[in-house]
């Protein structure tokens, strides 16, 4: 949830986006683009929009600028009611903002991967410096890394569960924030929504 203008203008002068740039210059095959040529090349090829949140959620900047909205007295129950309901929704956007985007499996594949390794280096470790379980009862030991690897999996399946599940929950908030938004700015209740 951010204007596309900013992040276009951002694009073009911020050192920070400098390979998104150039990438956008080596397509449109120009030396120099517009803010209205990057804003179409969004349209054209959501991946260059892709690459501008990514390195916003890299850089920890956040891809959710929307403005709280300030509730005058003077207010009509409606716009109101729609201030309210944007505000409320931009704190739970904040919250689920690591859920924009779809799972990547590997990173939770290496991440979940590498911590059932180490439990297994682990154990085998502690049974060799201090028992005589290889040789008493190999089997219970080769059976403790078995369970290690079934629950790294099973822990890797939820994961993928759990975020699957955050990221719809965030992407209907951010449609139903976008319905608000352009409803409060056709009756006039919002003047100024992003930062």
């Amino acid at each position: 949830m951010f204007d596309l203008r900013k992040a276009a203008k951002k694009i073009k002068e911020d050192g920070l986006y400098t390979f998104i740039y150039n990438e956008m210059k080596e397509y449109m095959g120009r030396e120099e683009l517009s803010e209205e040529e990057i804003l179409l090349l969004f349209e054209k090829n959501p991946k260059f929009l892709e690459d501008y949140k990514t390195l916003n959620t890299q850089s920890e900047i956040s891809n959710i600028q929307l403005l709280e909205q300030e509730i005058l007295p003077d207010d009509p129950p409606e716009c109101r009611q729609i201030k309210e309901k944007i505000n409320e929704n931009r704190k739970e956007l904040i919250r689920l903002e690591p859920y924009e985007n779809k799972p990547d499996n590997m990173v939770y594949a290496i991440w979940i991967g590498s911590v059932t390794v180490f439990l297994i280096f682990v154990i085998h470790n502690l049974v060799v410096l201090y028992t005589f379980w290889y040789e008493k009862h190999p089997l219970m030991v080769y059976l403790s890394y078995v369970v290690v690897s079934i629950g790294g999996y099973l822990y890797y399946r939820k994961r993928l569960r759990d975020h699957m599940r955050f990221h719809k929950v965030f992407k209907k908030i951010e449609e139903e924030t976008r319905r608000l938004i352009e409803k409060g700015k056709s009756s006039g209740c919002l003047k100024k929504i992003f930062q």
